[in-house]
């Protein structure tokens, strides 16, 4: 019997701690809660490198000799173009005149297609004075061919001719 007794005395006494504890004042206690705001910043790694093309025929060597009607495409440069942007870049270049320094010129246009690509015949359609390519769309190294086209007269004025084309590349969006 003392056995049941001992265990009613404690029992009863758990009840009352329990209670006790359940209507203390720390039982009750005020709760809040809280926001962490967490931000950060990528910044843009477009990068753009031009590398012109050299040897006969090429940038440094153009060949500015011809009939008057028959235009002479030439790719002039390499264009290493890398982003983080996932919807690509645009480059745009200026169309202009290869000039002799004496107001003699010969127009050129100006074209891109992706490097190497050796099916693609080079768009040569813009018009004005700004030659603009929106075609890549993907992050990473993008490189690019930069071609020119133009037409010298049949009897050009003699003397060195030579132009510079100005590029940029800009993030879309």
């Amino acid at each position: 019997m003392s056995t049941k007794l001992i265990r009613r005395a404690l029992i009863a006494s758990g009840l009352f701690i329990g209670t006790a504890v359940a209507f203390s004042p720390t039982a009750f206690a005020g709760t809040t809660a809280g926001n962490v705001v967490l931000a950060g910043t990528v910044a843009s790694t477009l990068d753009m490198t031009a590398t012109r093309t050299t040897g006969p025929g090429n940038a440094d060597q153009l060949v500015l000799t011809g009939d008057g009607t028959t235009a002479i495409t030439v790719k002039v440069a390499d264009l290493a173009i890398t982003t983080n942007n996932t919807t690509g870049y645009t480059l745009t270049a200026t169309e202009g005149n290869l000039t002799d320094g004496h107001n003699d010129t010969i127009a050129y246009k100006l074209a891109s297609v992706n490097a190497g690509d050796t099916t693609t015949t080079p768009n040569f359609s813009g018009t004005g004075a700004l030659y603009t390519d929106s075609s890549t769309t993907t992050a990473g190294a993008n490189p690019k061919d930069l071609y020119i086209k133009y037409t010298p007269s049949a009897i050009q004025q003699a003397g060195t001719y030579g132009a510079t084309i100005i590029l940029a590349v800009t993030d879309k969006g």
